[in-house]
Formats: C-alpha cells, structure tokens, sequence
C-alpha cells in the first residue's frame, strides 16, 4: 500500500491518502484527482499511477517539471518505495507501508526490492570502467552526456541525448536519439526501435555494453579491449613514417595528388549537416528538446554556423511561445482577460504556439468584446453627456479588437447620433 502525504507552501500537510492501484492526475484543474490551487502548477501537471505493482510518476509536459528527489523526471519515473516529488510549490512524499499487506504475501517483498535487481542492466565492458552496471528501472531509460539523462556517460563519443531504453514489463527495446556516433546492437547500426535480449552486445558511440538480467553475473574479462588490433594500426602507422622518409617529396606530391580535399568532403561539415538534418526532423515531429540538442551539437562543432543558428534561435521561440501560451491561459482562467489578451499577443509570430493560441485568443477576444458592449449599453441608458463618451470609448476598444464585429459597428452609430443630438464633442471612431 502506498501512502502519499501533500504539503503546501508553508510546509503545513495539505491532505494525505493511501492507494494500491489506480491512476491520480495532479494539476491545477478541478477536474484533476490531486488539485494544486497554484499558477507554478500546470492545469494537467503530473500523472502518478501503478503499474505491476510499482508506482510512477509521469510529468504531462508541464511548464515547470516534476522533480523526483532533486533530480528533473524525463518523461516518466520509478519512484520505488520512498520518493520526495516536487510539484510547483508544493511538495509529495510517497512511501511504501508493507505492513499493510499480510506477512505471509513474500511475492511483495519480491517486487520492491531496493536495488532493482528485478530489472534488466546495462554492464559496462571494454574500458577502464568495465564492469559497472546500469540498473534500467525507468519505462524511458534516456542515455546522454547530460545531467537530465537517466544514465550520464561521460565520453566525448556521447551526445547529449544519445538513445534510450524503452521497458514495457519484461520487454526491453533500444532507439537511437539521433546521435552523431551512432548506436549499434551486436554490430549493427540501430536505425528504428529494436527488441533486446539477454546477452546483446549494444555500443553507444565507442561506448560498449552487455545488456543482461538483473540477477546475471556478467564477467567483463570475458570482452577484452582489442589490443591486438591497436598494435597493427601502430605498425602500419610506423609503415607509413618510414615510406614517407624514404620516398621523401615525390611520394607525399603523390599522396596529396590521392587525397585531394577537393575530391572529398569535410567530414567535420557532413557530421554538422547531419546534426542539423535530425533536429529539423525532430522541430517538424513537436520534440523541441530533442531538436535543440541536435542543433546545440552542430554548433558545439562550428559555432558560427548559420542555419543551425537560426534554427536554435527558432527553438527559442517556440519554447518562449509555449510559455506565454501556458501564462495567457491562465489568466484567462482567472478571469484575467485584458492581461490574458496582451500576453497572448507576444508570442511570436510564425510559432506553433501562435496558432495553438488562435483559440484560446478568440475566446478571449469575444469575452471582452461582450462586456465593453454590456458596459456601453447601461452607459448609454443614462443619457448624459459623460456617460455617452464613456461609452463610446468602451465601443472604441471593442472596435480596435474587432473591426467587422456588426453589433458594436451598430451601437457606435447609435451613441454617435446621440452625441451629435446633444452637441456634445468627440472623436469618431473610423
């Protein structure tokens, strides 16, 4: 049985309640199981469920994250049997009450088992790090050079956001993220989703692991470093020295005339298009994140690349509209339309979060225009001079959001023949 204890902004518990089954949305909405009442909360903020028996917790592309014990959940996250999970200002503890299930049911006392020996793991083999595990007890099991992956690996051959492990159950499948270095399985180049099995050789860049149960001793001696094949390279290096030495300049004018530049292609470029090729795939399919790494890839290799400047330039923007949408439509919910109205308004054009707040603007749009109709009329109503100004403003603004909204383009007529009988100054709306 799981227990979830909230706690408020002033660290006062909010509420408390036990399940072992089932899924809980958090967020901001009445409608959400878990309601937060914050703007740092999402409307749908987070989704925390069990699945097998365990318990999760899914971050619903929230504007401010979920954090799982300091640590920023990608996607989604094991949470075991004691987490401290942060949701805008508010704070989650989850633990695990075993005495809530009788002494004699050891099948739970199988499934929650700290070290997460009940998952697959990654053994490192081949380098001076071989030998270290990788228990993969996340659903998304991301791999990168990044702090925000599940598995940080430190290698120059890594990207920022390499590939990732996919667990569904029992059964394990790998994906490549568009890496510059690639990601093989038994020697062979990942391009899709492949299945994974117990033994499986996969290499992450230059990079190599055996993909084996929980339980399995895995021995790395058994994959040696392939020493034998670095002593060949250095003897035919020494080869080439001594070829060089004796054929002196005629051979070298040979050997550039061979490897012309002009006859081949930078591979420093054709790495850098590349780059630039699976982030513009990655912006086209919604995954900033993904794209943005890309595109930070390609200008980690030639800083002054135009077009992946722009592009991340245009990742910018796109995350700087979503966050102006999320902030417009909050306001909106809060009644808030004016401010709602103007902040709908920054996001830049040209954005996919300007056309997903075409909606949102017109609704907001249409409310405005309602009350300033509204206040116009019982303006209107009390006949004097003022009055009749004020609501002619108030037709003014309504005019300015919508030029060819017929009822307030009729009501200006009205005040404006009211103000004409009564000789009384204005200016009239065009």
């Amino acid at each position: 049985m799981f227990t979830l204890t909230i706690k408020d902004q002033n660290g006062e518990i909010a509420d408390s309640f036990s399940f072992d089954h089932g899924s809980y949305v958090v967020g901001r909405l009445d409608s959400c199981d878990i309601v937060l009442p914050s703007n740092s909360v999402s409307r749908e903020h987070a989704r925390i469920f069990i699945e097998n028996d365990r318990c999760y917790v899914e971050d619903l592309n929230s504007a401010n994250g979920v954090i799982v014990d300091g640590q920023r959940v990608v996607q989604t996250r094991d949470l075991g049997t004691a987490s401290q999970i942060r949701v805008g200002e508010f704070y989650l503890y989850l633990e695990y009450d075993q005495s809530a299930y009788s002494k004699n049911q050891d099948v739970m006392s199988t499934l929650f088992i700290d070290s997460g020996s009940e998952h697959h793991k990654l053994v490192r083999v081949n380098d001076a790090f071989a030998g270290e595990e990788f228990s993969l007890s996340e659903q998304e099991n991301t791999i990168g050079r990044t702090d925000d992956n599940f598995i940080l690996l430190s290698d120059p051959s890594i990207s920022r956001h390499h590939a990732v492990i996919h667990r569904r159950g029992d059964l394990y499948s790998i994906e490549d993220r568009g890496s510059s270095n690639g990601t093989r399985l038994n020697g062979k180049e990942v391009t899709g989703v492949d299945d994974l099995s117990a033994g499986d050789q996969v290499e992450f860049g230059n990079v190599q692991f055996i993909f084996a149960e929980g339980d399995a001793s895995v021995d790395p001696s058994q994959y040696p470093r392939n020493v034998a094949g670095m002593s060949n390279i250095a003897n035919v290096a020494v080869f080439l020295v001594v070829g060089l030495a004796v054929g002196g300049a005629a051979i070298f004018g040979f050997l550039f005339f061979l490897h012309s530049p002009d006859d081949e292609a930078d591979p420093l470029d054709t790495q850098v298009q590349q780059l630039i090729d699976t982030g513009e795939s990655q912006l086209e399919a919604g995954n900033l994140e993904s794209a943005a790494g890309s595109f930070d890839e390609a200008l980690d290799l030639a800083p002054d690349h135009e077009q992946a400047r722009q592009l991340r330039d245009r990742i910018d923007e796109e995350q700087q509209g979503l966050q102006l949408l999320e902030e417009g439509r909050s306001l909106y919910e809060e009644g808030r339309h004016s401010d709602a109205r103007d902040t709908l308004l920054q996001i830049p054009e040209q954005t996919r979060a300007r056309e997903r707040a075409s909606e949102t603007l017109a609704h907001v749009d249409g409310t405005i225009r309602h009350n300033l109709t509204t206040e116009a009329r019982r303006l209107m109503r009390q006949g004097d001079d003022d009055e009749l100004r004020r609501a002619h403003d108030k037709l003014s603004e309504a005019h300015h959001i919508d030029p060819d909204d017929e009822t307030v383009q009729d009501l200006i007529e009205q005040v404006e023949d009211k103000l004409d009988d009564a000789e009384a100054s204005y200016e009239p709306i065009p």
